[in-house]
């Protein structure tokens, strides 16, 4: 089949023995190969090693192509009415524009003041959860580098165990806050998949009642032919 072997860029090993030893096993189990075909349609691609986490292996990363960022929309978090200082901050934002000729355009400006407040807010209140996540995955790569040179002191053996045990609580917070934010899209969906339900099954009663009255109105004329032929 013409395969190739696509070169990993960042590890060198891909599997260890254990996360509690400073001088574990280390070993390249995972590979990836390609066909010619398939590079010639994917010349931009990058393998990378992630990082291993609670597992004894690390992920292999396939980047087909640059991602295009978009602009950042404001999201409201639920917790946020939870924690002290909300309601101030809303407060502040709102009282400070003043009201303009155009009731709509005062509503809208202050709208746009109290989402950047409330992101500066929570930034300043929670922390950009997002970095302290890949901060922690950035530690825990340059340890894993560090592993395949040289023993790892166990003081940097037990920030690695414990940063792994807090990227993992960060990425389901994560998770969490974007299954929140993905609601408002599945109820759209929802309702689209509810009007295209209640279309095909009012066309089909539609198409049921028109058959049944075709039946009917068959049926009172083979009546009606009998009472004349009697």
């Amino acid at each position: 089949m013409e395969l190739s072997e696509i070169p990993l860029h960042g590890h060198k090993f891909t599997w260890t023995s254990s996360f509690t030893s400073a001088s574990p096993t280390l070993v390249r189990l995972d590979r990836m190969f390609c066909s010619l075909d398939w590079e010639e349609q994917f010349p931009g691609y990058l393998l990378q090693g992630g990082d291993s986490m609670d597992s004894d292996h690390c992920p292999l990363i396939l980047g087909m192509q640059d991602v295009i960022g978009s602009k950042k929309r404001f999201h409201f978090e639920a917790f946020w009415p939870s924690l002290d200082g909300f309601m101030d901050a809303v407060r502040e934002s709102w009282d400070s524009v003043q009201p303009s000729q155009c009731p709509l355009q005062t509503v809208a400006l202050k709208l746009k003041a109290t989402a950047r407040s409330l992101q500066s807010w929570s930034q300043k209140k929670c922390g950009h959860i997002k970095s302290q996540w890949l901060l922690a995955k950035e530690i825990i790569r340059q340890f894993e580098k560090a592993q395949e040179c040289r023993p790892l002191q166990p003081s940097e053996v037990w920030l690695r165990n414990k940063l792994k045990k807090h990227s993992l609580a960060l990425a389901s917070l994560l998770r969490t806050i974007a299954r929140l934010r993905s609601r408002i899209g599945w109820l759209k969906e929802g309702d689209a998949n509810t009007r295209l339900f209640h279309q095909h099954a009012r066309y089909r009663k539609k198409k049921t009642s028109s058959q049944n009255c075709k039946l009917v109105i068959s049926s009172l004329h083979g009546m009606k032919r009998r009472q004349l032929q009697s």
